[in-house]
């Protein structure tokens, strides 16, 4: 019974020392993260519609060849611009210049047939003045007159069209553009309706878009529209509506055209784009881009673009309860005051958060509300027909709610 207890002793002390090992080497709590602490404020922001479309040339079309022939020479390349009236193509029209010669000839035969009959007619004119002739064959000689002029007229109508032909053996570029594919090559031979090459006028560039039935009354001409392209993810776009549909098709969305401003792209502020400030700004027909159009103004929280912060792919701020922080996946959207950004999903108004969100911000963080706040911009007022602007940070996240690391 002794030496169970004995052996019972020396199992208890060797768990304490067990125990207090692992208190020895138990990792220290992490310090407090000396941050500003901010209220979450409320204020107008705007109200946009996003839309998807795409980047659309002003003009297009595939050019053909007016006349038929061989193609002696082709003198576009694809991406290459060229003016109206440049030529392009040249075609071999010997023949038709073989047939303009014929249908001089035959011209200048009909002249001279139409003077010959028009001095039988004066003559028969003076004869049936003096009873030398009878009513009928004054009637026969007038008509081969009319006869010879109309023979004129004939042999004019086909000089001019065959003089055409040989015309149109150089096909010329009907407006001025870029030649986006190139169909033929010397040697071939072409007709009437193939297409040679087909020439696109990107100045101006248009964005097609789909406005849902239920969008459809807020939208106006002459409104302004935020483009932000998928290629180009560093710079957005102003446009301004200019066409808009007759009807709504079989998809319940009416199309609407909306004009690209020439004055270039508004460069994103975001760290991404200033690591990389060579990366293309240039639109290009055929682009997938997306359009916000502004119809209206709501009440949103509205926060300093230094409370939010780009991790992974979602857009996340930290509100600070019991002094810790707690990581919140947001929504956001332009708030119309440079420097600031609204909240969509993910903030309600009165709450406390982070102002400066920096790296050593976590989840479960401590927070010591000792840092300086950030300055944020002062509100402006949002007109429902002002240009609806971009963030200074990248698209909003599509979803909010509270994510726990």
């Amino acid at each position: 019974m002794r030496g169970s207890s004995i052996v019972l002793i020396m199992a208890l002390a060797a768990c304490n020392k067990k125990g207090g090992d692992a208190e020895a080497h138990k990792a220290p709590p992490a310090p407090p993260v000396n941050a500003s602490v901010i209220t979450v404020q409320e204020a107008e922001a705007p109200q946009t519609l996003t839309l998807t479309g795409l980047i659309a040339a002003d003009q297009r079309a595939e050019v053909t060849a007016d006349t038929q022939g061989k193609v002696l020479a082709v003198m576009v390349e694809r991406g290459q611009r060229v003016k109206m009236g440049d030529p392009v193509v040249r075609l071999d029209v010997r023949n038709a210049a073989l047939s303009a010669r014929e249908a001089q000839a035959n011209l200048a035969s009909a002249r001279a047939q139409k003077s010959l009959a028009e001095e039988e007619c004066k003559r028969a004119q003076t004869l049936l003045d003096k009873g030398a002739i009878t009513r009928s064959e004054y009637d026969r000689q007038m008509t081969q007159c009319t006869s010879a002029l109309q023979s004129v007229s004939a042999a004019q109508a086909r000089t001019e069209m065959i003089a055409k032909s040989v015309a149109d053996g150089l096909v010329r570029a009907p407006f001025e553009g870029m030649v986006a594919e190139k169909n033929v090559t010397p040697g071939e031979w072409v007709a009437p309706g193939r297409s040679l090459f087909t020439l696109v006028d990107d100045d101006p560039l248009k964005i097609e878009l789909s406005v849902p039935e239920q969008a459809v009354r807020a939208i106006q001409k002459g409104q302004k529209v935020a483009v932000s392209a998928v290629a180009v993810p560093c710079a957005t776009f102003s446009a301004t509506v200019t066409r808009i549909g007759a009807e709504i098709g079989r998809t319940r969305s009416l199309i609407v055209e909306a004009t690209i401003d020439k004055n270039g792209a508004t460069p994103v502020d975001t760290p991404a784009c200033k690591e990389q400030p060579t990366q293309q700004t240039e639109l290009v027909p055929g682009m997938f881009a997306e359009a916000n159009v502004q119809i209206g103004t709501v009440k949103r929280p509205v926060v300093p673009t230094t409370a939010v912060a780009r991790r992974g792919k979602t857009w996340h701020a930290f509100v600070v309860k019991n002094g810790e922080a707690e990581d919140r996946v947001v929504q956001t959207a332009p708030s119309g005051a440079v420097g600031t950004i609204a909240i969509v999903r993910g903030l309600a108004a009165g709450e406390q958060i982070v102002g400066a969100v920096t790296p050593e911000v976590v989840d479960g963080a401590v927070i010591s509300s000792g840092g300086a706040a950030p300055a944020a911009a002062k509100p402006v007022d949002v007109k429902p027909s002002a240009t609806d602007t971009k963030p200074s940070t990248p698209p909003a996240a599509p979803a909010a709610g509270s994510a726990k690391k």
